[in-house]
C-alpha cells in the first residue's frame, strides 16, 4: 500500500504517470502485482530483481506482438464479415525469414477433418463403456466435460420421448448422478443427444455396452472406425451362421 501511496501523491503532483523500471514505487507495486497474480495461478514467485530484469525488457516486445496480432485477427474477421470465408487463412511466423525473405507465412485453412467429432458436419462418436457400472456422474465429469470439453452439457435420450438423463439448469437431474446409464434405460445402442449452449455445440453419442478391464472407465471410438467394427461383427456373426446350413447342404447333395 505504501507504493500506491506514493504513485498517487506522483499523479497529484505531476499528472499522468510514465512507467519507469528505476521508480522504486512504481517497481514495487509491479512487483507484487506480479507476484499475487503468480499466488492465484499458482505459478512460483520470482523475487523484486528477477521481476525488475523481466519487466525492463518485456514490454515493448509484448507491445508490438500484440499490435501485429491484432492486426492480422483484424484482417481475418474483415474477410468474415464480408462473406469471403474461402479467402481466410492461417498465419505462421517462422524462426527465420524464408528464401523470399518473408516473415510472415500463410497458408489456407485446412478443410474440417470428416472424423473429428468437433468440426465433422455432424459431430458422432461411440461411447464404449460398462453400462451396469458407468454412473451418470463420471458420464457427466468424467466423459462430457474432461474428456470431450462441455462446460454445461445437456443430454437427452434420442427415444422419441426426449428422456432427460443430463440437466445444465442446477437440480434438474440431480437424482439421476448416482445411478448407473442401465438404470435410466441406456443399453448398448442408445443414442444420446448432448448438446452444449455454453459453446452452440452439439454432438450425438452412440452407447455400446462392453466389459473392459478394471482400469479402464470407457473408450471413445469415431464414428466411421465405430460403424466399420459393428460391420466386422455382423459379417462374423453371418458366417457362423451360414457356416452349418453350407455343410448340411453339401451333405444333402452328396446323398443325391
Amino acid at each position: 500500500m505504501c507504493s500506491l501511496k506514493v504513485l498517487r501523491k506522483q499523479q497529484l503532483s505531476v499528472g499522468d504517470l510514465t512507467w519507469d523500471k528505476d521508480d522504486g514505487a512504481a517497481m514495487d507495486f509491479v512487483a507484487a502485482a506480479s507476484n499475487l497474480r503468480a499466488h492465484v495461478f499458482e505459478i512460483p514467485r520470482k523475487s523484486r530483481f528477477d521481476i525488475k530484469s523481466i519487466a525492463g525488457s518485456i514490454i515493448p516486445a509484448v507491445a508490438t506482438t500484440n499490435a501485429i496480432i491484432a492486426g492480422l485477427i483484424v484482417m481475418e474477421a474483415l474477410k468474415i464479415l464480408a462473406g469471403d470465408t474461402s479467402l481466410c487463412k492461417s498465419t505462421y511466423l517462422p524462426k527465420y525469414p524464408n528464401p523470399r525473405k518473408q516473415l510472415f507465412i500463410s497458408c489456407p485453412l485446412a478443410p474440417p477433418n470428416p472424423k473429428c467429432y468437433v468440426c465433422a458436419p455432424r459431430p458422432e462418436v461411440t461411447l464404449v463403456t460398462n453400462v451396469k457400472i458407468l454412473s451418470v456422474l463420471n458420464f457427466q465429469e468424467k466423459i462430457l466435460k474432461e474428456h470431450l470439453g462441455m462446460v454445461a452439457p445437456d443430454v437427452d435420450i434420442d427415444d422419441g420421448k426426449g428422456t432427460i438423463l443430463i440437466s445444465s439448469e442446477e437440480g434438474e437431474t440431480t437424482e439421476n448422478l448416482p445411478k448407473a446409464l442401465i438404470d435410466l434405460g441406456v443399453t448398448s445402442g442408445t443414442r444420446l443427444k448432448a448438446d452444449d449452449f455454453m459453446q452452440s455445440y452439439e454432438l450425438m453419442i452412440t452407447i455400446l455396452h462392453r466389459e473392459l478391464p478394471d482400469d479402464t472407465l470407457f473408450t471413445i471410438q469415431e464414428a466411421s472406425s465405430a460403424s466399420s467394427e459393428s460391420k466386422k461383427r455382423k459379417a462374423t456373426d453371418n458366417s457362423e451362421t451360414e457356416g452349418p446350413v453350407s455343410s448340411r447342404r453339401r451333405k444333402d447333395s452328396s446323398e443325391l
